[in-house]
């Protein structure tokens, strides 16, 4: 059996905890380390792991030769300086979504990566297999050319309790940032990748919170093919009715409607993380594709979109069902980092990716704080 690689994980938060149960999942990686600021959260996480090293900062894990990658969950303001800090100590990194707050901040992540010569993967839907078969039949011209691809998603992100940096745009937080990645990552793989500029509209309709509960954008990809993207976080409307109840998770989500509290201030610190246990996935629950909103994708001869189980492909013959491998989640992210470890591939969606999609965000901001298109320069092809 091949060496297994050791991998750390930063930051026990919401993120953490849905990390850290696919570990046992995959054989080809071993947790070894964990880092939290939060002395309660290092204890309750050696409750379940007692093997695993706990340390109280992220650079002490990277500087201890006690992992070969590290998974970066702490909060957005952190990311660069924690991959970064990765990157000089020669670990590899599995990064959550956003990348970074700003260009400046991507740019140095990419350009530390590549001089020290260690791999930068994006946890990113632009991985699922029904958005890679998608790009691998626009690609193919099956269909012929694109015509345009229109993605819209209604949830509840601001129903849900949120720490005070997730209501702070400055600090990487409202959907434009939280949510905005996994949406632009999708439309951009499917699309090609290159995207010439963004014409957008960001809300602030929550009466108590002064960051961006919605947006409206207008893409336009090299080709001239445009895209629209529709996110709505305030959690009257919820997609899922017409994704066939499945969300981005894979599973179900609860049927109909019911009364909902509406969030009037950020949740207090002190007492968010209050769950002593980490989360483990239900294994007797059915797991679908996971499915982020309704994407519809148009060519010349036919029309994509998903399936709970696939894609769904529109032509004159009819309506033809592809069934896609299995959605394995944070574990597929975890076997493609020691699959590229140890054969010394290239990974993707890698740190330029994640810069291009980071200039989507912050132009989708601009646009809407401009009033005007924004032509962006820091684009890469999606892979074929």
């Amino acid at each position: 059996m091949a060496t297994r690689i050791r991998l750390g994980l930063a930051g026990l938060g919401n993120e953490g905890r849905q990390i850290a149960p696919y570990f046992a999942r995959e054989e080809t990686v071993e947790l070894t380390a964990v880092a939290d600021v939060r002395a309660e959260a290092r204890e309750a996480f050696r409750h379940d792991f007692p093997s695993v090293r706990a340390f109280e900062s992220v650079e002490a894990m990277c500087r201890s030769g006690a992992v070969d990658a590290v998974w970066i969950a702490t909060p957005n303001p952190f990311h660069a300086e924690h991959t970064i800090c990765a990157a000089e100590n020669g670990v590899h990194v599995i990064l959550e979504k956003p990348m970074a707050i700003t260009l400046d901040q991507a740019e140095a992540m990419v350009e530390a990566a590549e001089r020290s010569r260690i791999r930068l993967l994006l946890h990113s839907h632009a991985s699922d297999a029904p958005v890679v078969k998608m790009r691998e039949i626009v690609a193919s011209g099956r269909l012929g050319r694109l015509i345009g691809i229109h993605a819209w998603s209604y949830k509840g992100w601001l129903r849900s309790p949120r720490l005070p940096a997730e209501l702070d745009t400055s600090m990487g937080g409202g959907v434009v940032f939280r949510q905005g990645p996994h949406q632009i990552e999708i439309v951009r793989r499917i699309g090609g990748g290159m995207v010439r500029s963004v014409r957008a509209y960001a809300g602030r309709w929550h009466s108590s919170f002064q960051t961006e509960g919605d947006y409206t954008a207008l893409l336009e990809f090299e080709n001239g093919a445009p895209a629209t993207l529709v996110f709505n976080g305030y959690g009257y409307f919820n997609i899922t009715d017409l994704t066939w109840g499945v969300g981005e998770s894979g599973f179900a989500s609860s049927a109909g409607y019911r009364r909902q509290v509406r969030q009037t201030a950020p949740a207090d610190p002190a007492t968010f993380y209050t769950k002593p246990r980490l989360e483990r996935p239900r294994p007797d629950r059915e797991r679908r594709q996971p499915i982020f909103g309704l994407t519809v994708v148009s060519c010349e001869y036919g029309d994509l979109r998903q399936s709970p189980d696939g894609i769904y492909v529109y032509t004159d013959d009819g309506c033809e069902e592809i069934i896609c491998p299995p959605y394995r989640d944070r574990a597929g992210d975890l076997r493609a980092m020691a699959q590229a470890i140890a054969g010394g591939t290239s990974v993707f969606p890698d740190g330029r990716w994640g810069l291009a999609t980071l200039e989507v965000i912050l132009g989708i901001l601009q646009s809407s704080r401009e009033g005007r298109t924004i032509t962006l320069a820091h684009q890469c092809p999606a892979p074929e």
